[in-house]
């Protein structure tokens, strides 16, 4: 009892009102009405000072091409009584993007989320829309950015850093989350790209780099994917930065293989930048998120499909390993260290990246999976975490920490969890909640 009330307090702190009784620590909220408020939030990012932001695949003031609506931006602020106060700062209109956070090749999946910047600026990608592309109805896509005003409650200032162009020989349809270092250069990756005669290519990584006074951003494609090689092409997420390179994943190896964990590094002289595929998929297959870093520079990943069997189409997706070499140029090691099974509770399909907590502990979404009811004739998905083993090479352990009902106002088809500092997870579903098109939710293991 006492230890119930200790979690209430913590949520209630962090304003996390106690709404679902289903899973303790678990809460939502806020769910999305549709129509101007948004539809299909992609995740959540903690600023410092507690609010949350996301974006949301359709919705706002604004219609693009085919009939729906834009998309928006929003923010998530909490207050005194654990009620959440839900804004939207932004709603794009076509012209400076359209349908953020895209769902490429997983349908119902939602995809990365914002980064923030100095001064609480935010930076973030839609797959549509743009200067090339003002219907949105084709790919194009953009990269924005959003400053804060000066003044409580005034407008947000929205400006596209770059409009990718449609089709028409360069990179477009830019995905997954960014990377900004330093100096303020920006880093990410396209799912596509064509060559000068419009066959189609794999994607690309980009880069921008920020003005001088009076011009423009510059982007400039550090790599091409090709179907044709090994490094795989169609990334579907952003990069991580280890070590003095970045490293990603694509999601098809040739014309029907499982995807490649890459590395891409700077050029010591010179402009040429030098990718390598340091992972071919075999067990798991076709990764959609982004890679987490650990102890000494090991990354940690999910597959969409493959693994062990189970009813899942294509299998139901695995977590890997991927220890370094111990001397420059060596083999990764790549470590299956978990099937998921899709069935007597457990989830399929991990489209988002994992969290890293303390111990080693690793936790993430599937979208698949759990409980399967006239909601969600597949299961509405599951929260999970992964425990390591006692010692090397044994075997980790898989707790179910919320299943998602998609019923009674929860919701379905988890996307990525944030963890804040006092170890509460914040995450967002697809759809369900009370009317339906989405949650934002927050769980305390």
């Amino acid at each position: 009892m006492m230890k119930r009330l200790f979690l209430l307090t913590v949520l209630v702190a962090f304003g996390v009102q106690s709404t679902l009784a289903q899973t303790p620590g678990y809460e939502i909220l806020y769910s999305f009405k549709g129509g101007a408020d948004g539809t299909g939030p992609s995740g959540v990012t903690l600023a410092k000072n507690g609010v949350l932001y996301g974006m949301t695949y359709t919705g706002g003031r604004n219609t693009c091409g085919n009939g729906y609506l834009c998309g928006t931006v929003y923010e998530l602020i909490p207050s005194t009584g654990g009620v959440w106060t839900k804004t939207v700062i932004h709603s794009f209109s076509g012209a400076d993007g359209a349908l953020p956070s895209v769902p490429l090749l997983v349908d119902n999946t939602p995809g990365p989320s914002l980064i923030i910047g100095s001064n609480g600026v935010l930076y973030g990608t839609t797959d549509n829309g743009g200067g090339y592309d003002t219907d949105a109805q084709g790919f194009g896509g953009t990269v924005f950015e959003l400053t804060p005003p000066t003044i409580s409650g005034q407008a947000w200032t929205e400006t596209v850093l770059y409009s990718f162009q449609d089709n028409i020989e360069l990179p477009h349809a830019p995905n997954g989350g960014l990377v900004l270092d330093s100096s303020g250069v920006i880093y990410g990756t396209t799912f596509s790209s064509e060559d000068t005669l419009g066959a189609s290519l794999g994607g690309t990584v980009f880069r921008l780099v920020p003005p001088t006074a009076g011009e423009n951003w510059t982007e400039s494609t550090l790599i091409n994917f090709y179907p044709t090689t090994s490094l795989g092409y169609n990334s579907t997420e952003g990069l991580v930065y280890s070590g003095g390179s970045f490293f990603g994943t694509n999601y098809f190896t040739g014309f029907s293989g499982c995807g490649t964990v890459y590395e891409l590094s700077p050029p010591a002289t010179g402009n040429t930048w030098t990718a390598t595929a340091i992972y071919t998929f075999g067990n798991g297959c076709n990764p959609v998120a982004s890679l987490t870093i650990g102890q000494g520079g090991t990354l940690y990943g999910t597959t969409l499909h493959g693994g062990s069997g189970g009813p899942c189409e294509a299998g139901c997706g695995t977590v890997f390993q991927l220890t370094p070499p111990a001397t420059t140029g060596g083999t990764w090691t790549e470590s299956t260290i978990y099937n998921f099974t899709g069935a007597n509770g457990d989830g399929g399909w991990p489209a988002a990246r994992l969290v890293l907590g303390k111990n080693g502990v690793l936790y993430g979404t599937n979208v698949i999976g759990g409980i399967i009811n006239s909601s969600c004739t597949q299961g509405c998905g599951t929260i999970f975490q992964l425990s390591p083993p006692a010692v090397p090479g044994g075997t980790w352990t898989e707790t179910i920490l919320h299943t998602f009902t998609g019923q009674n106002g929860d919701g379905s088809r988890p996307g990525p969890l944030t963890l804040a500092p006092n170890g509460v997870f914040f995450g967002s579903t697809w759809s369900g909640g009370a009317a339906g098109f989405g949650t934002v939710f927050a769980i305390k293991p």
